[in-house]
């Protein structure tokens, strides 16, 4: 799981944050609305779009914000491992076992990603119903796509 992958769905959470709630767009760089703001927003449109109770709501924005904070910390992480990476490749006098060292680091890094979404997904599970929770996913993963489809765009 690289840095970028961790940014980009942070990112994308946070785009379809905005995505959600169009005002937020127009907004200037001094008065962008809090990280905590973006996610009342999101929960205002999963609330709408799928129909949430009161606790179903309260649940996901726990779930939200925790997997946020955790994705957070995975991409420090991550950043810090790659910092080592570079280091380790760019001194010619890195022992082998160094290499195989960072190669482990790096394989735990993409569990430590998969274990985050399998934790999300399954407390979505005990949160939302099946359908709630699959709707949540593909919410997620259009968002994800959109937001790839932005950058290439900028790219070019």
């Amino acid at each position: 799981m690289t840095r970028s992958w961790i940014y980009g769905q942070v990112a994308a959470l946070l785009a379809l944050i905005l995505i959600c709630a169009p005002s937020a767009v127009a907004q200037t760089a001094t008065d962008r609305p809090t990280e905590a703001q973006l996610v009342e927003r999101l929960l205002d449109y999963a609330t709408a779009e799928l129909n949430l109770t009161v606790e179903q709501r309260d649940g996901l924005g726990s779930v939200l914000t925790e997997t946020m904070e955790k994705r957070r910390a995975l991409a420090r992480n991550q950043s810090q491992l790659n910092h080592q990476i570079r280091e380790a490749l760019s001194d010619p006098s890195t022992a082998a076992e160094e290499f195989q060292r960072l190669a482990g680091a790096s394989l735990s890094m993409r569990r430590e990603g998969l274990e985050l979404i399998a934790w999300q997904q399954g407390r979505l599970r005990e949160i939302l119903t099946p359908r709630q929770s699959l709707r949540f996913l593909m919410m997620q993963d259009r968002l994800a796509r959109r937001i790839e489809q932005v950058r290439r765009d900028r790219r070019q």
